[in-house]
C-alpha cells in the first residue's frame, strides 16, 4: 500500500551538490517503490544578464544579447536534465524532465499540484545557498512549508 502512495516523485534539480544527493535518494526510493521520477528545473531569468551588463536594457542589441543569454541558459539546463534522466534510465527508473520559467518555489509548487506529485525530494540548498552556513535555503523552506504532499529535505 505504501508504494502506491509514493508513486510520483518530484526532484527539483539545479545541478547543485544537494540536488544531486536528492536525485540519488529519489532513485533509491523509486527503485524500491517502483515509482516514477519527475525532474524539474526553473530558469529564473529576471536576474540573468550577460557579463558586463547592468540590467538596464535600452537598445535592440542589448535586448538581443539578453535573449541569446536566456536561450543559452535554457539549453544548458536541458542538457543537465537529460544527463540526469539518462542516469535514472541506466538504473531502470522511469524519469522525465520539465523546465519552467518564473519564481522557483512557486513553479515547483504549481508543478507538484498539476502533476499530482506524491513526494517531493529536494536539496536543502540549491545553487544560491551560502556554502559555509548550513541553513535551509529559501526555496526548500518555502516548498517544505507550502507543499500539499510530503517533502523530504536532503542535506
Amino acid at each position: 500500500m505504501f508504494s502506491k502512495m509514493l508513486n510520483r516523485i518530484l526532484v527539483p534539480y539545479d545541478g547543485s551538490k544537494h540536488s544531486i544527493k536528492a536525485l540519488s535518494r529519489a532513485m533509491e526510493l523509486a527503485h524500491n517503490l517502483d515509482s516514477e521520477i519527475f525532474l524539474f528545473s526553473v530558469v529564473y531569468v529576471d536576474y540573468i544578464s550577460p557579463p558586463g551588463m547592468l540590467g538596464l536594457i535600452r537598445t535592440k542589441p542589448e535586448k538581443d544579447a539578453i535573449k541569446k543569454w536566456e536561450k543559452s541558459v535554457k539549453a544548458d539546463t536541458e542538457k543537465m536534465l537529460q544527463l540526469a534522466v539518462k542516469r535514472c534510465d541506466k538504473n531502470g527508473i522511469s524519469a522525465s524532465y520539465n523546465i519552467s520559467q518564473g519564481n522557483i518555489a512557486n513553479e515547483i509548487l504549481n508543478f507538484a499540484k498539476k502533476k499530482r506529485i506524491s513526494l517531493i525530494i529536494i536539496g536543502s540548498q540549491g545553487l544560491h545557498g551560502i556554502g559555509k552556513i548550513m541553513t535551509l535555503g529559501s526555496v526548500s523552506r518555502k516548498v517544505s512549508e507550502q507543499a500539499k504532499c510530503p517533502v523530504l529535505l536532503v542535506r
